[in-house]
């Protein structure tokens, strides 16, 4: 029942969360337009060279990683912002250089991150590299680093002298070998032995000198700091990144949409549909009617007559139907149809209703009970100046003289009448129990159109007189508690609540109410007319006359 419930939300409020969602992307995307594109450079500092070293030590490793985690530290301090600032000639204050550099250590690495973000590609890489620069010059042991360097530089520039020392003696010592091996003379021979013997001597010893400034060189690799990636040119921004800005701004969209829908329907208290008939009011839903449309004139909300087999038409035979049921149309039964508030359609409910009960072949008095706004005579294009309130004057006409005829045969219609001072005064005296008792002798049914009942008492003092009622809820605009409100002021006046009626019911809400009766658009429909006279095919008009269906009347 729940999921059930949450997809009916779906589907009743899919617009809302579509436009939403669309609106946050749409927005996102256009605010991403206006950002000016940030590009970011990044330059890597190494923290000692055991790299080199062919077996570095744990203690090696941790020394520099502790030493990298110190130094990134001296990224955003002062005299390194403001030596960088100066080299580069900030526009700003060097204390704007703190929001756009930042240096990171991985942990367990020799590795410090120096990255620069800025609007321009080529800035944000001079950034990084003079701000890495800075850092390697204003670190603690910058001096011992530079005088390590040179010691570095002069070793690794004799040991290349040695080496190529070591490979010219070698060639020499080649060429010597081979004159000794071709030499005969005894004398000759000697002396090329003695070269040989010390040009030998020579290139051990300039070995010896080379693996000495080798072991000298890895031995004096300190921990100091150096660039061995400088930033690059980035080719394209980090920021704004729009098709994550969409999507982020979607799924809030799409959050925010659930969000509004949960809490309309929080607030949102009316009845929409049987479920929530029975969930709130514990009662029966006796029809739900669809929405009327287009009503130009009041005639028009008469659909039983306009267009009898429309869907909307089927509903109030459904209706009288389900009150059959209800034992409503026993002989001598009097309906009183009732709403919480005006404008719920209780009026169109009444006279559709009685002009299916007349259709049926019963006779039926319609009451307009409303005598403070009455409107039904005006529905059936009937005089309204006399009526009910004719009845309880001295010289009151008969009954017979004041019950309307309409267009239904079986249907009459008693109007309102002038407006009297006092209708509840009216309504509740012994001559309309009198009235109303032979209204049910000379019909099959009496149905009273009554005023709202939270409006007036006239509403109660007619229920008391009634075998029955129906209350008329207007379907998502009935609040809950006017309509509980309803329920238990018909429950004190002892009438039996035979159940509800949901109008102005749309596509969404009517649910399994509409969906069987679409079949008769392709149908004939078989039935009296409005005179009790059918014609050939079973079809007739409002007034009795033969007329092919139109759209309209199979819509």
């Amino acid at each position: 029942m729940e999921l059930r419930r949450y997809l009916s939300l779906l589907k009743k409020w899919g617009w809302l969360i579509l436009l939403l969602t669309g609106l946050a992307a749409a927005g996102s995307y256009f605010y991403s337009q206006t950002i000016p594109p940030t590009y970011r450079s990044s330059a890597v500092l190494l923290v000692g060279q055991e790299q080199q070293s062919v077996n570095p030590t744990p203690s090696d490793i941790y020394i520099s990683n502790n030493l990298a985690q110190a130094y990134a530290l001296l990224v955003n301090q002062p005299s390194v912002l403001q030596a960088a600032a100066k080299e580069l000639a900030w526009e700003g204050s060097w204390e704007s250089l703190y929001f756009v550099v930042s240096a990171n250590a991985p942990q367990g690495g020799q590795t410090i991150n120096v990255t620069a973000t800025s609007n321009n590609p080529q800035r944000a890489q001079a950034i990084a590299n003079e701000i890495a620069r800075q850092v390697i010059l204003q670190s603690p042991i910058s001096k011992q680093q530079a005088a390590a360097d040179k010691q570095r530089d002069f070793l690794t520039e004799q040991q290349t002298l040695t080496q190529s020392q070591i490979v010219l003696a070698q060639q020499q010592l080649a060429n010597l070998s081979q004159q000794a091996a071709l030499e005969t003379d005894p004398e000759r021979l000697d002396e090329l032995t003695t070269r040989i013997s010390g040009l030998q001597s020579k290139i051990e010893s300039w070995q010896r000198t080379y693996l000495s400034m080798g072991t000298l060189l890895n031995s004096s690799a300190g921990k100091f700091l150096t660039v061995i990636a400088p930033a690059p040119v980035p080719s394209s921004p980090v920021s704004p990144n729009i098709p994550q800005n969409i999507l982020f701004a979607a799924l809030a969209g799409l959050v925010l949409a659930f969000g509004v829908v949960l809490l309309l329907e929080y607030l949102d208290d009316t009845i929409k549909n049987s479920e929530d008939v029975q969930r709130v009011l514990k009662l029966t839903t006796l029809g739900g009617i669809a929405r009327i449309h287009p009503i130009r004139k009041p005639e028009d909300a008469l659909i039983t007559i306009k267009h009898p087999r429309s869907p909307t038409a089927e509903e109030y035979r459904t209706l009288r139907t389900n009150l059959r049921y209800a034992g409503i149309e026993n002989p001598g039964g009097a309906l009183l149809v009732t709403s919480a508030n005006p404008g719920e359609g209780k009026t169109t409910t009444a006279a559709n209703l009685a002009i299916a009960i007349a259709q049926s072949g019963k006779r039926v008095v319609l009451v307009e009970a409303d005598m403070r706004r009455p409107s039904l005579h005006r529905l059936f294009n009937l005089k309204g100046d006399k009526g009910l309130s004719t009845l309880f004057l001295e010289d009151a006409p008969l009954l017979e003289e004041v019950l309307q005829p309409t267009d239904v045969e079986g249907l009459s219609l008693l109007s309102a009448g002038e407006q009297p001072p006092n209708p509840a005064e009216m309504l509740e005296s012994k001559r309309m129990t009198n009235l109303l008792n032979t209204l049910r002798e000379q019909s099959d049914m009496v149905v009273l159109d009554s005023p709202p009942l939270l409006v007036v008492t006239d509403a109660n003092i007619l229920a008391s007189r009634c075998s029955g009622a129906i209350l008329v809820v207007d379907s998502g605009r009935t609040r809950t508690e006017a309509a509980r409100r309803v329920t238990e002021a018909l429950t004190r006046s002892q009438v039996k609540i035979l159940g509800i009626v949901l109008n102005r019911m749309s596509g969404r809400r009517g649910g399994y109410y509409n969906n069987y009766y679409y079949y008769s658009s392709s149908k004939k429909f078989y039935g009296a007319n409005l005179n009790g006279k059918p014609n050939g095919n079973g079809n007739t008009n409002g007034r009795g006359t033969t007329e092919k269906p139109t759209k309209q009347d199979v819509a």
